[in-house]
């Protein structure tokens, strides 16, 4: 498993916007979805910054995630320009690789 790392510094005004085209059932995540080797993408929100967000993508593989950006290029482009101004700032904060994704503790889930 590979997971993709980004973080946002996203406009006050745009927070819904964003969590909406950034959460697991926006553009980003149908778009990923149409490709093998997708998992699943997640989004969080700082506790203490408001403003700021974390992605987290999760591919069997970074080749599928390569692959991905490759054969797609032109839609992922035309996404990324689109959504540009719902965000300040977007920062890769890289590729995680793990054995499996993560489980928690059977005694923590609800």
């Amino acid at each position: 498993m590979i997971e993709v790392l980004y973080r946002y510094h996203v406009h006050p005004a745009q927070q819904t916007a964003f969590q909406q085209a950034y959460g697991p059932k926006g553009p980003w995540a149908r778009l990923f979805a149409e490709s093998p080797g997708f998992v699943r993408t997640r989004l969080f929100a700082h506790k203490l910054e408001p403003n700021v967000f974390v992605t987290i993508d999760v591919w069997q593989s970074k080749e599928a995630y390569d692959r991905l950006r490759s054969e797609r290029a032109h839609e992922y482009g035309r996404l990324d320009r689109e959504l540009h101004l719902l965000y300040l700032e977007e920062l890769l904060l890289g590729y995680y690789e793990g054995a499996d994704e993560y489980r928690a503790p059977l005694d923590t889930m609800a």
